[in-house]
């Protein structure tokens, strides 16, 4: 017997860092947050969305998820001063029938069912679970001074995102306790920990970029442009750069056969020659961007291990 799961989407951030608000803001030919509910709901997993939002954007809200209610139900609540209230706000409107909630940052367009298998997976194991990878750059710790005071070891640190996924009664009970004692909290496996529950956390390899600031704008724009209507990201380039070597591959063939014929004349076998060189360096090239391609947008079963 499946396990209702509900998904509170934040959605109630002003987007200082931004400028302007990036989740009604067109990103790709449509606003960054339907993105976020379109690839949501076509997971198919979460009976419900609530979607917790300013109280001051409820009209453009209802106008712009209206089209997506008979796709599945969208509910809207007003958010608080802080993510932790917003949180919670989502969290009392979840219906009573959810054994899982889901909360996902609405900034993160490029949710997969992939992705919330995997953390649903977790969370079934542990009653919360989080999406991750481990820390890849050097870390410092600096003083007011601006000066390094020492170097962190990376070796057990990982950076956490959204999805995040607990049994619906745990979260609440977590951040009723939160609530009783003031604390802050801007990250919901941090309540369940204060709590003393362990949260389970799974590496997840594929795009799950949050837009926080404009240069990550640009880098989802890109990303939404390789690819185009539902084929995954990167698969029109694909085909672009499988179409070329097409291309090259009787060129070079040609360049062959006709440095073959005019092997008598020193001018046109020059010419040939670097026809056949041009084709051969673009093929290797394109050779290079195919395999970068696959490590971008690997497909799945092409992941790294």
């Amino acid at each position: 017997m499946s396990e209702p799961l509900s998904a509170v989407v934040v959605a109630a951030g002003r987007s200082q860092r931004m400028g302007f608000d990036k989740l009604l803001t067109p990103l790709g030919g449509k606003p960054l947050l339907v993105h976020t509910l379109e690839r949501l709901q076509r997971t198919e997993l979460p009976a419900e969305i609530v979607l917790v939002i300013r109280p001051d954007s409820e009209a453009e809200m209802q106008k712009l998820v209206e089209p997506l209610r008979s796709k599945g139900a969208i509910r809207l609540v007003p958010g608080g001063a802080q993510r932790q209230d917003s949180v919670q706000a989502g969290l009392r409107a979840v219906s009573d029938t959810s054994d899982f909630v889901m909360v996902h940052d609405a900034a993160r367009p490029f949710v997969t069912r992939e992705l919330v298998d995997t953390v649903l997976a977790a969370a079934k194991l542990s009653d919360a679970a989080v999406c991750g990878a481990p820390c890849s750059d050097s870390l410092k710790e600096v003083g007011e001074d601006g000066l390094v005071q020492k170097t962190i070891d990376r070796s057990k640190l990982w950076s956490v995102q959204t999805p995040q996924i607990f049994r619906t009664s745990l979260l609440r009970q977590a951040y009723e306790m939160a609530l009783a004692t003031g604390e802050t909290f801007t990250d919901d496996t941090a309540v369940v920990e204060k709590m003393g529950h362990p949260v389970r956390i799974v590496l997840y390899h594929g795009m799950n970029l949050k837009v926080t600031t404009p240069t990550d704008w640009k880098v989802a724009e890109c990303y939404l442009q390789l690819g185009e209507g539902d084929y995954p990201p990167g698969q029109e380039l694909r085909k672009n750069l499988h179409d070329m070597n097409n291309h090259l591959t009787p060129l070079l063939g040609y360049a062959f056969l006709l440095l073959n014929e005019v092997s008598y004349d020193a001018r046109l076998k020059k010419f040939a020659t670097s026809i056949q060189t041009a084709a051969e360096r673009c093929q290797g090239t394109t050779a290079g961007m195919q395999r970068l391609v696959r490590e971008i947008f690997p497909r799945k079963g092409e992941e790294k291990k």
